[in-house]
């Protein structure tokens, strides 16, 4: 008699075992899509808090850096010699209401200025500037334009040039995975 109560009782625990192993993987894929979909309605959250109370000022540093790409007078009068205050607000902006990526090409950028005057460098900056006026544009509006596409807009003579333009952009692209 006890013998088949407890084989009787080991019989309704493997059953039960057997209807958890099954549903486990039902479980856990539900946990994940659930922690997927609250890391989204997060980031959707902070893109839009941002989008509100930044739009205007996005825009604003968009066509700053826009402006130093398609126009070098423009640079050289509001961002060279005693025009560090320019300078520093172009970057703390671009800080608190650019992305991520955009940030680490600011960095990178920043840091090229820093270095000795050569041909590389110059490409280096041209294509930085690019680089943040593309991902400033993805992070505005949605749009993914390529660097070189912007290069190509203003650069009259892109194509005798065009693989030091792509080398340069190809080191921007891994320094800033780095």
């Amino acid at each position: 008699m006890i013998v088949k109560i407890f084989n009787l009782v080991l019989i309704v625990l493997i059953g039960v075992l057997i209807v958890l192993v099954k549903q486990a993987p039902k479980h856990i894929s539900e946990y994940l899509l659930e922690d997927v979909k609250n890391k989204n309605a997060r980031q959707l959250q902070v893109e839009s808090y941002f989008k509100g109370i930044g739009g205007q000022e996005q825009l604003k540093i968009l066509l700053e850096w826009s402006n130093m790409l398609v126009d070098l007078e423009y640079f050289k009068d509001k961002y060279t010699d005693e025009k560090t205050d320019n300078v520093n607000n172009l970057i703390r902006d671009t800080l608190i209401y650019g992305s991520d990526k955009t940030v680490r090409l600011l960095s990178l950028y920043m840091q090229n200025a820093y270095l000795p005057d050569s041909e590389q460098k110059n490409y280096d900056q041209v294509v930085n500037t690019a680089c943040i006026v593309s991902s400033l544009k993805e992070d505005f509006t949605g749009y993914v334009i390529s660097p070189q596409t912007l290069l190509k807009l203003k650069i009259t003579d892109y194509e005798d040039n065009k693989q030091f333009f792509k080398d340069a952009e190809k080191r921007i692209r891994q320094k800033i995975k780095e």
